[in-house]
């Protein structure tokens, strides 16, 4: 954190010479587990959040914009049932509530190395669903390195979702965002299975990252599709991504086919997520259709060079 105007504020680099910043009003938790450094932090703007060295993760604002963005266009495109799931990182549970959202959801794994992220979750953010989706028969938490569990696994899943934390150079993380470890994925999914994750920042001075990660995804998929949403509380554009063993068209159903299938498939509405902002995520803007186009130097290892903004 700095000192500014006699406040707290994390900080955040976002892009080279960008920053963005939340006033802090309390330090709920902090802890340091073998794998970050993780705090619960009140923020003035957005409530209680979570924040992995130094980075925010999910604030109770605003976590469902990330959180249906993530896990709702995939699951349109497989309209909106899948037996097996899974979800990797997720630690607040976010995702995870989505996905159980769907009564068509048979099971949802969940595959999370740090269980400090559980356990602050569970005792510091109110707006935590992870007690309730633990509550829920269909969902089962592994406790292990996500690469790991793939590699020693055979049991097959209708949709993989990443939503591990960034990727830092020599952290865990970082192997999962290559192709070696999406090669595993695609092994694990059933024909007509997806994978979808995020990919990163998408603003005009910080979309390498995401580019890569793209690129990297559709080295390993035959059919892949991005798209963007906008978290505020990251303070950029953000993009994702979907891979697909199979032709997919995330802009076949109309806006009024989609808000009729979650209307059939869910428990409860979005918040977010209906069929307008589904088309609107996947008209990716002009320039970022040119980065994601451009050819990339894979011989760079994924991983963010520094761990800015860590706070104290």
């Amino acid at each position: 954190m700095i000192e500014l105007g006699g406040s707290r504020w994390t900080f955040e680099e976002i892009a080279p010479g960008e920053a963005h910043c939340h006033r802090v009003v309390e330090v709920v938790a902090v802890e340091r587990s073998a794998v970050q450094r993780i705090e619960v932090l009140e923020t003035e703007s957005y409530g209680r959040g979570l924040f992995l060295d130094g980075r925010v993760q999910h604030v109770a604002a605003d976590e469902y914009l990330y959180s249906e963005a993530l896990v709702h266009p995939a699951m349109t495109l497989l309209g909106g049932r899948a037996a097996r799931v899974l979800c990797v990182g997720a630690g607040p549970g976010g995702v995870v509530r989505e996905l159980l959202g769907y009564p068509g959801v048979g099971e949802v794994v969940q595959v999370e190395i740090d269980t400090a992220v559980l356990d602050l979750a569970r005792r510091h953010l109110p707006h935590s669903p992870a007690a309730a989706n633990a509550a829920d028969p269909r969902f089962r938490l592994v406790v292990a390195d996500a690469l790991a569990y793939l590699e020693r696994g055979d049991e097959p899943f209708d949709l993989v979702v990443n939503d591990l934390s960034e990727p830092f150079d020599g952290s865990p993380a970082a192997r999962l965002f290559g192709a070696e470890a999406l090669r595993l994925v695609r092994s694990r999914l059933r024909p007509g299975g997806l994978y979808a994750s995020w990919a990163g920042s998408a603003g005009p001075r910080s979309w390498a990252l995401a580019a890569r990660i793209a690129a990297e995804v559709r080295s390993v998929f035959p059919h892949t599709c991005e798209y963007v949403v906008h978290t505020q509380s990251y303070g950029t554009v953000w993009l994702d991504v979907i891979g697909a063993t199979a032709p997919v068209d995330p802009l076949a159903p109309t806006p009024a086919r989609i808000d009729g299938q979650l209307a059939e498939t869910l428990r409860a509405p979005t918040r977010f997520y209906d069929g307008i902002t589904h088309h609107h995520m996947f008209h990716v803007p002009k320039d970022i259709r040119a980065a994601l186009a451009e050819p990339g130097d894979a011989s760079t290892p994924i991983g963010l060079a520094v761990k800015v903004g860590g706070t104290s």
